[in-house]
């Protein structure tokens, strides 16, 4: 299902949440709303699932207006077929992991087969086994997958998620970002996924939307907006960056302290280094600025050495 909104706007009393935001998300896509706290990621997030109303624009599901301020449509949540996993999970502690996933059916009165759709989206989880539990007798990463299933047991076209991973901890994390992507590319539905998490949106998604401020500052693939930064917020908020000056820029792993007959010279002192397992990564004075710099060699602070960089590899914004 592809997701159009046009020119959303919204505000909580006189705070602007939304700044006239229009995106076209493709059809059985993984999409990323990537953005700091109270940039409107989660806003606009729930305003696509019509848990918040916008003030003004259009929101699209294919070639059906669910949203639109001019026309005064409105179709409500439960009538817009989407799912839904939260960052608490949302699970009911009284009910087992079968009852948990069958409530969405029930509530809606799709009992027909109620109990093979039901097994058949824990078998897609891999929780198959679990039925007859309940969620206090799950770990974390067993309660999400029951939070996954209980979304996909509805067969929506879309899945909204909310933040889903971040109450789980590095290890898991890790993992069920691996089997929620290929859960979704299996399935073909469109993910609408919003994160403060860099890796999670660089390992996760299709295209990601950059947010700031209430606007997108860059919508696209993420080697795109790591490797060509549409804004200096951009350029600062994903991955990390070494500022030549206020408006020319680097990643780190573009250096090199190898001359080269194209490369650019750049005297630095070492102020510090630090061992990340496989490499270290020092950190460097460039005039006013402090660079990072990650080398399979240990560095002695106070030392004197010469960064190499390519023309090609400056980004400008």
């Amino acid at each position: 299902m592809q997701i159009r909104l046009t020119n959303i706007t919204k505000s909580f009393g006189e705070k602007n949440v939304i700044d006239d935001v229009s995106l076209s998300i493709d059809s059985g896509s993984f999409t990323t709303l990537l953005g700091a706290s109270g940039c409107g990621k989660t806003t606009l997030l729930r305003m696509i699932a019509g848990l918040e109303t916008p003030d003004t624009g259009e929101i699209w599901f294919g070639d059906k207006c669910i949203f639109s301020s001019e026309k005064k449509i409105n179709i409500p949540p439960e009538m817009r077929g989407l799912g839904f996993v939260f960052q608490d999970f949302a699970l009911w502690p009284h009910m087992t992991v079968f009852e948990n996933v069958a409530f969405g059916l029930r509530a809606a009165n799709n009992t027909e087969n109620l109990e093979s759709k039901v097994m058949e989206a824990l078998r897609a989880v891999q929780l198959k086994d679990f039925a007859k539990r309940y969620p206090h007798q799950l770990s974390g990463g067993q309660q999400q997958r029951v939070a996954f299933a209980r979304a996909i047991v509805i067969e929506p076209e879309c899945i909204l998620f909310d933040e889903p991973l971040s109450a789980l901890d590095a290890l898991l994390r890790e993992e069920m970002r691996t089997e929620l992507k290929e859960l979704m590319s299996k399935l073909k539905i469109t993910a609408v996924f919003v994160t403060h998490d860099q890796t999670e949106a660089m390992s996760m998604s299709d295209k990601i939307a950059v947010m700031h401020a209430g606007v997108v500052d860059q919508y696209e693939e993420p080697e795109e907006v790591y490797a060509h930064p549409s804004t200096e917020f951009v350029a600062k908020f994903v991955g990390s960056s070494n500022w030549i000056d206020e408006h020319q820029m680097f990643r780190p792993e573009k250096a090199s302290l190898t001359p080269s007959s194209d490369g650019k010279k750049f005297d630095v002192e070492v102020l510090s280094t630090q061992f990340l397992g496989n490499a270290y990564e020092g950190k460097m004075k460039y005039k006013d600025q402090i660079w990072s710099y990650v080398t399979s060699s240990k560095m002695k602070t106070g030392e004197k050495v010469s960064l190499y960089l390519n023309e090609k590899d400056i980004v400008r914004v």
